[in-house]
């Protein structure tokens, strides 16, 4: 059997400890496989491949989709989704369980890796005692939480702190509204040698300012096109439903939008036009 593995985009340089990570394509042709799996995606558009927010394709018999997003507009084919569940690598942890199929130490990397990211490492309230539980299976099995976790949070470049520094040091505390913000532009990437893939995890920390209800982030794209990201760590909050009205979606405490407008700064005070 082959199987191909394709994302969009470059993937970052972080997870080059993964197993498969130099297997990853960035093209894909669905017409070529027997089956695809899309993981992860609440829409065409969220896979990178379909610039739809539904496409009618030809071939629903199939697809597979494995989700834990609420939000779904990939309409056709065999849907397994659990908002509940921590990570998409949570429940096919469950389906290997389930089916008893033997776990290698590089699948253990790969599913860790997933739930690590999406409970930022344990720390987020979508972590529950199954999270935990699977975790200490996927260790069991070889994979090593130290690397997984060096990996994706330790390993930041010049490029990338300077950005950070950039970035904060414009950031907005709204009094009225308990609302933290800040914006990247397509200069700051420039200036700092850094690229988009270098703005992850920038919003989480912007969270922890005291006192904050919600967090936004604004990053300019290229071509137009303005991506904003939502966290919050107030049970009270549902940023879902605020990306939801600006056509984006995601999870209550973690979401995101984009939409075609960019960033303009006039006099002290950005604006997005």
């Amino acid at each position: 059997m082959e199987v191909g593995l394709a994302a969009d985009g470059d993937v970052p340089q972080a997870y080059a400890y993964l197993p498969y990570f130099f297997r990853i394509s960035d093209g894909f042709d669905p017409l070529k496989f027997d089956t695809v799996v899309i993981l992860d995606c609440g829409s065409w558009a969220r896979t990178g491949f379909f610039d739809d927010v539904e496409l009618n394709i030809a071939w629903p018999e199939r697809l597979i989709v494995i989700d834990h997003h609420a939000v779904q507009r990939l309409t056709p084919g065999l849907h397994l989704v659990d908002s509940t569940a921590s990570s998409t690598s949570e429940i096919i942890w469950r389906l290997i369980q389930a089916w008893r199929v033997p776990v290698t130490k590089e699948v253990a990397t790969c599913l860790l890796t997933g739930i690590s990211f999406d409970t930022g490492s344990f720390q987020h309230d979508n972590t529950r005692i199954a999270t935990l539980q699977a975790a200490a299976g996927m260790m069991e099995a070889g994979a090593s939480l130290n690397k997984i976790v060096s990996g994706i949070y330790l390993g930041k470049s010049v490029a990338r702190l300077k950005l950070w520094g950039k970035v904060l040091g414009r950031l907005k505390y709204d009094h009225g509204r308990k609302l933290s913000v800040s914006m990247v532009t397509q200069a700051d990437l420039k200036e700092c040698g850094a690229g988009p893939d270098d703005i992850e995890g920038l919003v989480n920390l912007m969270n922890t300012v005291p006192g904050t209800k919600f967090t936004l982030l604004l990053s300019e794209e290229k071509e137009g096109r303005l991506k904003g990201s939502f966290r919050t760590e107030d049970d009270a909050v549902d940023v879902a439903k605020l990306a939801k009205l600006l056509g984006g979606g995601g999870h209550k405490k973690a979401a995101g939008f984009a939409v075609p407008a960019e960033l303009v700064m006039d006099g002290q005070v950005w604006k997005v036009l």
